[in-house]
Order: structure tokens, then C-alpha cells, then sequence
């Protein structure tokens, strides 16, 4: 790499101290799952796959000292130990742990060749330049294959908030189990079915992984104030199986949907634009940068 070290422009996701733990694992599961990597060919033709390049981007400072370099990193990630992770054909996101600014999580790397699982751990930084950036410190392999206790843990994202639940789990209870966050508008927070799938109150637009609607869901989605082309799901009535994004619109019954019209750039209004991440220079990626004393102190 070349080029002055300050000129680098940054990556549309990278590390940033508005970024929490498990956003700063997801970007870096999303990125692997994004990009469709040839192992072998990269190996021969020593290129840095873009997924690797932002597993980099999330190294904390000692992470990627250890490494030398970007290419150092990319030969590690390319090698026998992580070839499954980046070239996974799918990747499952499992149980997480939290202590203190300590962060772990458990993966799922499906490849043609075999599973294996991982375990991602990651700290925020207490000094220099990505002082409260949550940052990777290990990637671990702790199982050649699905490991017995790896269970897969689904995102629920709703409003302002992300939630974790099993696979099977009800959408209404996983809802509810997050506060401040009723899939029921105004007086049905209270006066509702219960989870029966009779007041249709609890009705919702899911986008993600979900079951397929039964007799009962369908029957109340085709009665007034509800009309089955809207789309909406009964909360109560839905089993999440995998990574869901839920809405709720406005409406006794949350019936009342409505297009939101694209913004100039053709990207919907309303959408929330990734944080600005903190730039890593050209000088990071050759292993050159010195953080202990160009950034303010060292991180870890």
C-alpha cells in the first residue's frame, strides 16, 4: 500500500464509538456473508477479499499488530484456520455474552467443505485514535463443525431497538418481552386477544425470516379494518426463524400502511445511514502506523 497515510477515505462500515458490540460484529458477519470468496484463487493471486479487508478495519490495535499488516491479516484469514469463515456460503449468528467491555459471540461458518464454529470477541478500545470503538480482539475457532451447544440466536430489529430470541420464538412475546416496544397501538396495549389471533391488534409488516401464515392468521387478516394486500402479519401469530425487521404503523389495528416515498438519492426516507466510521490510513494497512505514540496511547 501507498500513498499518504492521513488520505485514506473511509469504508462505508467501519469502526465507529456510535457503534455498539454486537452491531460491531454484525457489520463484520454481514461483510463476510456480502461477499462471495474464491479461497484458493485469492491465495494464488494474493488479493484481499473486501470481507477481509473490514474484518481488518474491526481488528483492535494489538489484533492487527500481531498480524503486521493487511496482507499479513489476509494470509492468517485466507489460511486452514478461517478459510470456512471467509469463504462460508452461509454464516449463523449465535448466543452472545457481555462482561463488563468485553464481548463474545458465538458463529456458525456453513462451507461445502464442512461447518465450523467461531467465537468472535471484542472490547472497546480506552485509548487513541479509536478510543470507545468496540474492536476485535480474537477470532476464535472452538469447533471443528456445529458445536453441541451452539444454538442460532435471531435479531428482532423494531423502532430503535435490536433484541435476541430462539428460532420458534413468537413475534408478539419477543416484542413484548422488549419495553416500550407493544406491537399493539394505543388502548390495545391493554384490551387485546391475548395472543389468540382474534383482535388482529397485534398486526405488523415483518421483513426477515418468519413462518408461513396459518388458517387462523389468515382468516383475520381478510376481516375490516385488515385487508390481506397489505402484507401485514399478526405478531401473535408469527414464529421467527431467522433475522427479522418488524413495523408497526398507525391505526387501532396498526392497518394503516403507507409507501414512504424515496429521498432525492433513491434511498428510502427514514432509513438510518451506518455512523461515520473512524478512517484506518494507508500506514495501518502496511503495518507501519505506530499507535502507541501517533495516535495519543496505545490500544488494546
Amino acid at each position: 500500500m501507498s500513498g499518504d497515510p492521513d488520505a485514506t477515505a473511509p469504508s462505508a462500515v467501519g469502526p465507529s464509538p456510535d457503534l455498539g458490540p454486537a452491531d460491531a460484529v454484525r457489520a463484520q458477519l454481514d461483510a463476510l456473508a456480502a461477499t462471495d470468496v474464491d479461497v484458493a484463487a485469492a491465495q494464488a493471486d494474493g488479493a484481499v477479499p473486501d470481507s477481509v479487508r473490514t474484518l481488518f478495519d474491526f481488528s483492535a490495535p494489538a489484533f492487527r499488530t500481531a498480524h503486521g499488516s493487511l496482507d499479513g491479516f489476509a494470509t492468517t484469514l485466507l489460511g486452514p484456520i478461517y478459510d470456512r469463515l471467509v469463504g462460508a456460503d452461509a454464516i449463523e449468528r449465535g448466543p452472545t455474552e457481555r462482561e463488563g467491555e468485553t464481548f463474545t459471540q458465538a458463529v456458525l461458518a456453513r462451507h461445502p467443505d464442512g461447518d465450523r464454529t467461531y467465537e468472535f470477541a471484542v472490547s472497546r478500545q480506552t485509548g487513541g485514535k479509536y478510543v470507545g470503538c468496540w474492536m476485535t480482539t480474537a477470532i476464535d475457532l472452538v469447533y471443528d463443525g456445529r458445536s453441541p451447544t451452539f444454538r442460532r440466536t435471531p435479531t428482532v430489529r423494531f423502532a430503535d431497538r435490536e433484541v435476541t430470541c430462539e428460532v420458534g420464538d413468537q413475534l408478539r412475546a419477543v416484542l413484548l418481552a422488549a419495553e416500550g416496544h407493544s406491537p399493539h397501538n394505543d388502548v390495545t396495549q391493554v384490551a387485546n386477544c391475548g395472543g389468540n389471533g382474534l383482535c388482529g391488534t397485534c398486526a405488523v409488516g415483518v421483513d426477515g425470516e418468519v413462518s408461513e401464515p396459518e388458517s387462523r392468521e389468515r382468516r383475520r387478516l381478510n376481516l375490516p379494518p385488515h385487508d390481506e394486500e397489505r402484507g401485514l402479519r399478526l405478531a401473535c401469530q408469527t414464529r421467527v426463524q431467522g433475522d427479522v425487521t418488524v413495523s408497526k404503523h398507525r391505526g387501532l389495528w396498526g392497518q394503516h400502511v403507507e409507501d414512504v416515498p424515496p429521498d432525492d438519492t433513491g434511498a428510502v426516507a427514514g432509513d438510518d445511514d451506518p455512523p461515520e466510521p473512524v478512517p484506518v490510513t494507508d500506514a495501518e494497512y502496511a503495518g507501519t502506523h505506530d499507535y502507541a505514540t501517533l495516535a495519543g496511547g496505545a490500544s488494546r
